[in-house]
């Protein structure tokens, strides 16, 4: 749907992966090379609520908020937006989101939603 999207709007799509991890808080290690990769290639269970560790997303595309994450200020479950902006590093030629900015047209106060 993502590069649908991307194709109909003429902007690009890119795909941004997971810093995938196993184990505890304490004994956390961070998926790298083949581990990583098979990682990714894992299908998406289909009643799974996870991600397969990779994600395409244009700037300009529809986002629906799927929690209540600030009710008293508009941001709640079913809000829609734009995809405004994505903040990523990039590793080993891969990019890797850190944040994403939407545009929330409901959204009620200023830029600080942590008020």
């Amino acid at each position: 749907m993502t590069r649908a999207f991307a194709k109909a709007s003429g902007n690009a799509c890119e795909t941004y992966y997971a810093e995938d991890s196993v184990g505890s808080a304490q004994n956390r290690i961070i998926l790298k090379g083949q581990n990583a990769l098979e990682a990714w290639a894992t299908p998406q269970k289909s009643m799974a609520n996870d991600l397969p560790g990779r994600l395409p997303l244009t700037i300009g595309m529809p986002v629906i908020v799927t929690d209540n994450v600030l009710v008293k200020k508009g941001v709640s479950n079913g809000s829609r937006g734009t995809l405004a902006g994505v903040k990523y590093y990039e590793r080993s030629g891969k990019r890797y989101a850190s944040s994403v900015d939407v545009i929330l047209p409901n959204y009620r106060g200023d830029n600080k939603l942590g008020e």
